[in-house]
């Protein structure tokens, strides 16, 4: 019995490490240093009936296609910034090419630390690494994405609470088209709506199909951000699927119908919806490996515009949390993006109880994770009861099968006749000691991911040193050490002493060999959780010491 305790522990020591192993991203490289610009560059003119670029005509099909149009570079029209304040984020976009140039949440910070910037979504800084370029798939409309748009609005536009605003950029080419771009913003709200219109300048027909795109390095960097998947993701048909960059050859191709395309991160979400834009399909691009940045692009059905017609292309954007509700209010196909794997189905209520339990006074999470793991408790107490029970029978039959064992020694066959027939005669079942761990073994990989992955717990406090139920369990103490970093890890000590003392209050077989090996568990365990977020840490000790508590009542019961 032992023997098989003992090998339900080391398997689920093998899941955990083959899991972090073969299923969870390598680390990432951390982004640039240099953050995105968001001071006002060099003004240029604003006003739209100044001379633009001469951009040749669409071809015919009598004159040769001719080369990309030569717009001027971003140096040559640098263009404004303009920054749009709402009480959620700040986000600035460059003239040149209507491009997002950054997006910071107000609500949240880089680190735990109270000097801590807001969180920066956009994480590339040169111009034409920047999100939400607008294209066409034809080549000879490529360098659209530079092109010198120019913005109705003041450099900087405040929306208070309970208003709207639209933020409108142009950019025509005269005797080939006009693309007007529209932000709506929504001061409570991280979804924005975007509608692109095209005109078509020119005098004949043509033909092409619309581009949007999203550039994004890692939104996270170290910490948890290595235990969870940080890249691509598209919602294929109602089907997620998340997109690991090593997989990314070439082009990717993804065929359609697209709900949505995202960059998602450990906490955060960068996500593009089309809106009425059937059929699309999407594409991905690995664009440089040494930081995994990668390009994401929605493209829509291909149209043909007529001299003088105007087409309009919608879109919404979200930019922000990972939160199943604050998504499901921007559009219900966003909540599919917080996914917990293959255990899902068991984090999703888990996620619900302990929201439930943080609205409860005093409004902690690491309250609501001792309120959750008494629930759990309650649950597979039935279950834990009986197999203590179980246990103690199993101890009380190892006189008796130790009998059998040196009596048919010789006959393998015989003994384990015998040994059944001693568990049917005294109602023992030996695996029924087994039994309540193995069923465990889901909800602890789900609270593993859910602790790792819900925003919820990011940056939530609990107690004196712990501010942080996310991140590991450290006391500071002022001084580096190796393996442990800039502090002890006393919360994960604790439940190490608290897995001896329920270790040593266990019936055991008698074997003084698996005695020693099964006091070795509790060593094994804190040394691998010292990594582990501190609310994981936290739901163990307490469950052991529930379980030490549930073990002492038995004792005294059947004793």
């Amino acid at each position: 019995m032992e023997k098989r305790v003992l090998l339900a522990i080391v398997l689920c020591i093998i899941v955990l490490v083959l899991w972090e192993k073969f299923f969870l991203p390598k680390r990432q490289p951390a982004p640039p240093s240099t953050p995105p610009a968001v001071e006002q560059a060099t003004p240029a003119p604003t006003k739209p009936d100044q001379a633009e670029p001469t951009v040749p005509k669409i071809p015919t099909s009598e004159a040769p296609a001719p080369s990309t149009p030569s717009f001027p570079t971003p140096a040559a029209h640098p263009g404004r910034d303009v920054r749009v304040e709402t009480p959620l984020y700040r986000a600035v976009f460059a003239e040149t090419g209507a491009r997002l140039k950054s997006f910071v949440l107000k609500r949240y910070r880089e680190t735990i630390e109270e000097d801590s910037p807001g969180k920066e979504l956009v994480k590339t800084s040169k111009i034409e690494d920047l999100p939400l370029a607008f294209n066409f798939v034809d080549r000879p409309v490529a360098a659209l994405n530079l092109a010198p748009y120019v913005a109705d609005s003041k450099t900087s536009v405040t929306v208070g609470e309970g208003q709207k605003h639209t933020l409108t950029f142009s950019y025509e080419a005269p005797g080939w088209l006009r693309i007007t771009r529209q932000y709506h913003f929504v001061a409570d709200s991280y979804l924005i709506d975007l509608s692109v219109s095209v005109e078509n300048l020119a005098s004949q027909p043509w033909e092409n199909a619309p581009t949007l795109s999203l550039i994004s390095l890692p939104l996270s960097t170290g910490g948890g951000s290595r235990y969870t998947f940080q890249g691509p993701a598209l919602l294929v048909n109602n089907e997620l699927e998340e997109v690991k960059f090593k997989k990314i050859k070439g082009e990717e191709k993804f065929p359609g119908p697209i709900d949505w395309v995202a960059y998602t991160g450990q906490y955060f979400i960068m996500a593009l919806l089309p809106v009425e834009l059937t059929p699309n399909h999407a594409q991905l691009e690995a664009l440089d490996p040494a930081t995994q940045m990668v390009g994401i692009t929605l493209i829509g059905p291909k149209i043909a515009l007529q001299p003088g017609v105007q087409q309009q292309f919608n879109y919404k954007l979200y930019l922000g949390p990972k939160e199943v509700n604050t998504l499901k209010a921007a559009d219900p196909r966003l909540a599919k993006a917080v996914n917990f794997g293959w255990f899902d189905v068991i984090a999703q209520p888990l996620l619900v109880c302990l929201k439930f339990f943080y609205r409860l006074p005093p409004y902690n999470y690491g309250v609501a994770i001792i309120l959750l793991t008494l629930l759990i408790k309650l649950l597979f107490w039935p279950l834990t009861h009986k197999s203590y029970v179980s246990m103690r029978a199993m101890k009380k039959l190892q006189p008796k099968m130790q009998k059998i064992r040196e009596k048919y020694k010789d006959d393998k066959e015989k003994m384990n006749q015998e040994v059944m027939q001693m568990y049917r005669t005294h109602k023992v079942n030996p695996v029924g000691g087994c039994l309540p761990m193995v069923l465990q073994i889901p909800v602890f990989f789900a609270l593993y991911r859910l602790l790792y992955s819900s925003i919820a717990i990011r940056h939530a406090p609990f107690i004196w040193w712990i501010n942080d139920l996310a991140a590991p369990d450290r006391f500071p103490i002022g001084v580096q050490i190796p393996y442990l970093g800039d502090g002890l890890p006393i919360l994960t000590v604790l439940m190490g002493v608290s897995m001896f003392i329920q270790q040593k209050m266990s019936p055991t077989g008698g074997d003084p060999k698996m005695e020693k090996m099964m006091m070795m568990m509790p060593v094994a365990f804190t040394v691998f959780f010292v990594n582990f977020p501190s609310g994981l840490v936290l739901y163990w000790l307490v469950n052991n010491v529930l379980s030490v508590g549930q073990q002492y009542y038995i004792n005294k019961k059947v004793a």
